[in-house]
C-alpha cells in the first residue's frame, strides 16, 4: 500500500507498460491529496498514449484526462479550459484567441456555476455567484494535467454547487535536475509572449527541489479598440522524505488587464429563413453593414438556403464598426451643453452656470469597459506514513482576489446621495467641493447643476483560507477506509465606489474609489458614491468517509461513501434594498417615512426599501456516492456504474434580496423573494442525483469508453423578470432532466500516428413551465389580471446546451523532428432562451498545429511551434451572454420588445483565424 501511495504522488502522467498483460500503477488524476492516495489504479497495455488525451482513469465514475502532453501543442499561454473541448460532456467557447477574455463551459449541460473548480484540489469557484473565471488559470506549462469527473465529485470534493461535476488543475512538480526553459510567441493581433522557468533541481543528497516561472503576454483584440495584458508568477518547492512521507508549497501570482469585448444584439429568424437579405429597416442596420449585397451569410440550421445574420445595431454612432465588428468606441465626447445626446453642443470644458452634460454619452467608451483582476494563492499539500497501514494528508491553501468588471454611471450633481444628511443653500462652490443641501460639483466648474458620468465597478476582494485533511486506514489488503475534513472559509467584499475619469485616459485606477481615493465622488456629508456595498462570509465545513473494497483477486471493486457539508452564509448589507428586488440605494439621506412591515421610504420617493442590516443562511444535507467496477474478463475490460447525490447552495450574492418573512411579516434583506404570483416565496438549494452507466476497455493500442449517464436536478434555481418591481429576482422550479451518452477513444495506430475522437449527446429536459410574470392587462386569454403568466419551457432544451458535440484529433510524427496535428469541433445548435424561441446556428472549428524539433540542430528539448486556430475562418457565436428564460417575437425583422419575455439575446463571436508561432528553448 505504501509504493502505492508514493508512486500516484510522483509519477509522470503517462503510464508507460512493458508487456501486453502487465499491469502498471498510473497516477489517479484525483482532486485532494487524500482522494489520489485512496485511488489505487491500475491499467493494462504495453504502449502508452502519446499524445496526452483520453489517459482514461479506471474507477466507477467517468473521468477524462489530458496531460501536459496535449497542452504543449496549443496555442501558448491559451487558458486550459480550451482543451477541455477535447473531452466527451464538455463544451467551452472561448471569447478570444488566446484565452485571456474569459469564456463559458457547460459540462453534462449545466453550467460553470454549477461546476467544481479546483486547483491542486484547491477549490477556485468564486465565494460569491460560484463562477468560473477561465482567463485566471495557471500558465500551461505549469500543468501536469487536467481531470474532469463529468456529473460526479470525488467524495470529498469542497464544493458548494458541484451538481455538474469536477474539474481539477494539477500543477506540475520541479524537476530532480537543474534546468532552464524559455519561449518566445508572436502572433496576429500584434500578440506577444514571453515565458520563463528555472528549475533548481534537487539540492544535495535528498534534499528539496523547486522551480520559479515568469511570463508576460499582450495583444490587441480581434475587433474593436483595446487590448489584453496578462502577467503571471509560479513557484513551488517539493521535498520528498522517502518511507515517511513528502511536502509541497506551491505559490501563484496573475495580473489581468483586459479591455471588454462587445457582446452582439441578436434577433433570432422565427419565421423561417429566406434567401433574400433584408433591408435596414427603422434606421437599425444589418450585419455586414447598410449593404446587403455585401454581407457575411450564414447557413440555416434546417438547410434550405442563406440568410444575411441578423446581427443589428440601434444607431452608427456610439460605437465602433457595425454588424459583427460592432464594439466599444475608442473615443469619448469631454462635456456637451444644451442636450445630454448627440446633439449637445461639444465644448472643451464645462461652463460655469451652465447645465452641462459631462461625458454622459461614453457609456460605450472602451476604457470603462474593463476587466481588471489580480488573483493570488498559496498551497501546501502533504502526505505521512503514521503507520504501516495508516496515512495523514493535510492540504492548506490562501487567496487573495481582487477583481471587476468595468462600469459606467451617470449621476446629477443634485442626486439625493451627493446631498446625503446635510441641509443648507447656495449655487457655487469651488472646484469639486459640496454646497450642504444641494449637491456635489463633479466635474470641476463651481457649480451643482450639470449630470457627471462617473467610473462605477463593482469591485469585488476576497481573501480566502482553506483547509482539508484524511485520515487513510487500510484493514487488510483491499479493504481501505478514508476519514476526511474539509474547511472553506471566504470573507467576500463587495463595494462600488465611484470615480471620476478622463475622456482620453479612462479611470486612473481600474479598481475605481477603493484604490483612487483622489478621484473619488464623495458627498456632502465625506461618505462614498457607491452602487454596492456588502460584505459576506461564506463558510463550509465538510466531513467525508469512502471505503473502498476490492473482491475475488480484484475482479469486483466497490466504494461506498458520503459528504456531509454544512454551508453558513454570513451576510452584512450595508445599503437600502428595494423591497421585492436585489436593487440596492447606498445613501445617508434621512428617511422620510417608517412603514409597519418595517420597509422606509424617502423623501420624493415611493419605493419601499429594507434598512441595512445582518442575516445569516445555514445549509445542509447528507450526499451519499456510491459505485462498482466490475471486470470479469480482466483488466482491459470494466464495467462500472455510480450513484451520486449533490447539492448546490443558493448563491451568496443573490440571497441578498429585499422580502417579507411570511411568518413575522416584516422585510429583512434576505427574507424571501417577491414571485410573480404575488407571495413571497424563500429560495432553497438546488439538489442532484446522478447515475452513471459505463463500458471502459483499456488496451494495447486502443483506449475506449462509453458511459450513459442521467442526472435529476431538483429545485433548481433560476432568476425570473417581476414588471413591479422591474429586476429579476432568484426562485425555485421543479428542476431539469439531463440524460445523455458520451464517448472517447484513443488509437495508436504506431510510434508516428496516434487518433483521438469524442462525442456527446445531451437532452437537458426543463420540466415544468415557469412563472415569469403576473398578468396585468384585463381580457388576455381570458386570464384574470393578477394571475401568473408562464414562459412555456416544459420539456425545453436548457439554455446554452448543445445537444450534440463532437471533437479529435490526429497527430502524425512524419520524422522524429517534424510532428504535425489537425483536430476539430462540432457544436450543434444552443438555446439562448429557455422557451427554445430564441437559439444560435451550429458550427465547427479546425485548428492545425506544426512543431519542428531542433535536437539536430544542437539545441536539445528546444523546438520551433506553429498554431493556426479556425483555420476556415468560421464566423460562429460562442459564448451567449444574455441567456434567458423566455423571448417573444413580434412582427417585422426588428421586434419590440414584450414584457416579461424583454430584452434581445446577446452574445460573443467566436474568434477569427489567428496564427502564432512560438520558439522553446531548454537548457
Amino acid at each position: 500500500m505504501r509504493l502505492t501511495k508514493r508512486f500516484l504522488t510522483s509519477v509522470c502522467p503517462v503510464a508507460i507498460l512493458a508487456t501486453p498483460l502487465a499491469l502498471s500503477i498510473a497516477p489517479a488524476f484525483a482532486q485532494s491529496t487524500g482522494t489520489m492516495d485512496v485511488e489505487t489504479v491500475v491499467v493494462t497495455g504495453s504502449k502508452a498514449q502519446l499524445n496526452g488525451l483520453m489517459n482514461a482513469a479506471p474507477i466507477s465514475k467517468e473521468r477524462s484526462v489530458i496531460t501536459s502532453e496535449f497542452l504543449q501543442t496549443q496555442t501558448s499561454g491559451q487558458t486550459v479550459f480550451q482543451a477541455l473541448n477535447f473531452m466527451p460532456g464538455i463544451n467551452f467557447t472561448n471569447n478570444d484567441p488566446y484565452g485571456s477574455s474569459g469564456g463559458d463551459i457547460r459540462m453534462h449541460g449545466q453550467d460553470g456555476n454549477h461546476i467544481s473548480l479546483t486547483l491542486d484540489g484547491m477549490p477556485l469557484n468564486d465565494t460569491g455567484n460560484y463562477a468560473i473565471y477561465t482567463n485566471q488559470m495557471l500558465d500551461p506549462e505549469v500543468v501536469d494535467r487536467v481531470s474532469a469527473n463529468q456529473g460526479a465529485t470525488d467524495v470529498d470534493s469542497p464544493t458548494a454547487a458541484a451538481t455538474g461535476g469536477v474539474i481539477n488543475i494539477e500543477s506540475d512538480k520541479p524537476h530532480d535536475e537543474f534546468g532552464a526553459m524559455g519561449s518566445v510567441s508572436v502572433g496576429q493581433f500584434d500578440r506577444q509572449r514571453y515565458f520563463g522557468r528555472i528549475d533548481t533541481g534537487q539540492f544535495g543528497n535528498g534534499g528539496p527541489s523547486a522551480f520559479a516561472t515568469l511570463s508576460y503576454q499582450d495583444y490587441d483584440k480581434f475587433k474593436g479598440p483595446g487590448e489584453e495584458r496578462k502577467l503571471q508568477g509560479n513557484v513551488k518547492v517539493y521535498q520528498d522524505f522517502g518511507s515517511a512521507g513528502w511536502f509541497s508549497l506551491a505559490g501563484h501570482w496573475n495580473t489581468n488587464r483586459n479591455n471588454s469585448y462587445y457582446a452582439e444584439d441578436y434577433q433570432p429568424n422565427t419565421t423561417g429563413f429566406s434567401t433574400t437579405a433584408p433591408a435596414a429597416s427603422a434606421g437599425k442596420i444589418p450585419f455586414g453593414g447598410a449593404n446587403p449585397a455585401t454581407a457575411d451569410l450564414i447557413k440555416n440550421p434546417s438547410g434550405d438556403g442563406y440568410i444575411q445574420n441578423p446581427l443589428w445595431s440601434s444607431t452608427t454612432s456610439g460605437f465602433s464598426g457595425t454588424g459583427w465588428d460592432r464594439d466599444y468606441q475608442n473615443s469619448c465626447v469631454y462635456n456637451r451643453t444644451g442636450s445630454n445626446s448627440n446633439s449637445g453642443t461639444i465644448t472643451t470644458a464645462p461652463v460655469a452656470g451652465t447645465t452641462d452634460y459631462t461625458e454622459t454619452t461614453c457609456t460605450n467608451f472602451y476604457k470603462v469597459r474593463i476587466n481588471p483582476s489580480d488573483t493570488g494563492n498559496l498551497r501546501f499539500h502533504s502526505l505521512w506514513h503514521l503507520l504501516d497501514s495508516l496515512t495523514l494528508t493535510a492540504d492548506a491553501n490562501l487567496q487573495y482576489v481582487l477583481a471587476n468588471g468595468g462600469g459606467y454611471t451617470s449621476v446629477a450633481e443634485n442626486d439625493a446621495r451627493l446631498k446625503g444628511a446635510t441641509t443648507g443653500t447656495g449655487t457655487t462652490t469651488t472646484a469639486y467641493g459640496c454646497i450642504a443641501g444641494q449637491g456635489c460639483d463633479l466635474n470641476g466648474d463651481g457649480d451643482v447643476k450639470d449630470t457627471v458620468a462617473l467610473y462605477s465597478p463593482s469591485t469585488t476582494n476576497t481573501r480566502r483560507w482553506g483547509f482539508s485533511s484524511s485520515l487513510i486506514y487500510e484493514l487488510m489488503e483491499g479493504q481501505t477506509f478514508q476519514l476526511a475534513y474539509t474547511l472553506d472559509y471566504g470573507l467576500h467584499r463587495q463595494t462600488g465606489q465611484m470615480t471620476r475619469f478622463d475622456a482620453v485616459n479612462g479611470p486612473w485606477s481600474p479598481f475605481g474609489g477603493m484604490k483612487d481615493r483622489d478621484h473619488a465622488a464623495v458627498s456632502a456629508d465625506g461618505l462614498d458614491i457607491r452602487s454596492r456595498d456588502r460584505k459576506s462570509k461564506a463558510i463550509m465545513n465538510q466531513v467525508a468517509f469512502d471505503w473502498e473494497s476490492s473482491y475475488f483477486d480484484g475482479m469486483l471493486q466497490t466504494n461506498f461513501g458520503f459528504r456531509d457539508p454544512f454551508f453558513e452564509r454570513d451576510l452584512n448589507q450595508y445599503c437600502y434594498e428595494q423591497v421585492g428586488s436585489s436593487t440596492v440605494l447606498c445613501t445617508s439621506q434621512p428617511i422620510a417615512t417608517t412603514n409597519a412591515d418595517g420597509s422606509v421610504q424617502f423623501a420624493g420617493n415611493s419605493t419601499h426599501y429594507v434598512m441595512p442590516g445582518h442575516a445569516v443562511k445555514r445549509y445542509n444535507r447528507f450526499l451519499p456516492h456510491t459505485g462498482v467496477t466490475f471486470m470479469p474478463f480482466g483488466k482491459e475490460h470494466q464495467f462500472f456504474a455510480t450513484y451520486v447525490q449533490e447539492m448546490a447552495a443558493p448563491r451568496t450574492d443573490n440571497l441578498y434580496v429585499g422580502g417579507v418573512d411570511p411568518s413575522t411579516g416584516k422585510v429583512g434583506i434576505v427574507a424571501s423573494s417577491l414571485f410573480a404570483d404575488g407571495n413571497y416565496h424563500t429560495t432553497l438549494p438546488e439538489t442532484s442525483a446522478t447515475y452513471q452507466l459505463g463500458y471502459r476497455f483499456l488496451g494495447e493500442d486502443l483506449q475506449a469508453a462509453l458511459v450513459l449517464w442521467n442526472s435529476q436536478v431538483k429545485n433548481r434555481i433560476v432568476s425570473s423578470y417581476d414588471p413591479n418591481t422591474g429586476n429579476y429576482f432568484d426562485h425555485n422550479v421543479p428542476g431539469v432532466n439531463f440524460t445523455g451518452v458520451d464517448f472517447e477513444a484513443n488509437y495508436q495506430f504506431d510510434e508516428a500516428l496516434s487518433a483521438y475522437f469524442n462525442a456527446g449527446y445531451d437532452h437537458a429536459r426543463i420540466t415544468s413551465n415557469i412563472q415569469v410574470q403576473k398578468n396585468t392587462v384585463a381580457g388576455v386569454s381570458g386570464i384574470p389580471v393578477g394571475s401568473p403568466l408562464y414562459a412555456q419551457t416544459l420539456n425545453k432544451q436548457l439554455t446554452e446546451t448543445p445537444k450534440w458535440t463532437f471533437a479529435g484529433r490526429t497527430q502524425y510524427k512524419i520524422t522524429p523532428e517534424f510532428i504535425v496535428g489537425l483536430e476539430g469541433k462540432y457544436v450543434s445548435k444552443r438555446y439562448a432562451s429557455e422557451d427554445n424561441n430564441a437559439s444560435v446556428p451550429d458550427y465547427f472549428t479546425f485548428a492545425a498545429d506544426v512543431t519542428y524539433d531542433l535536437d539536430k540542430l544542437g539545441m536539445e528539448g528546444s523546438s520551433i511551434q506553429l498554431n493556426a486556430d479556425n483555420i476556415f475562418n468560421k464566423h460562429y457565436f460562442g459564448s451567449i451572454a444574455g441567456t434567458q428564460t423566455c423571448w417573444t417575437p413580434t412582427p417585422g425583422y426588428y421586434s419590440n420588445t414584450v414584457g416579461g419575455c424583454t430584452s434581445y439575446p446577446y452574445m460573443y463571436e467566436g474568434s477569427p483565424r489567428t496564427i502564432s508561432a512560438t520558439l522553446v528553448v531548454r537548457y
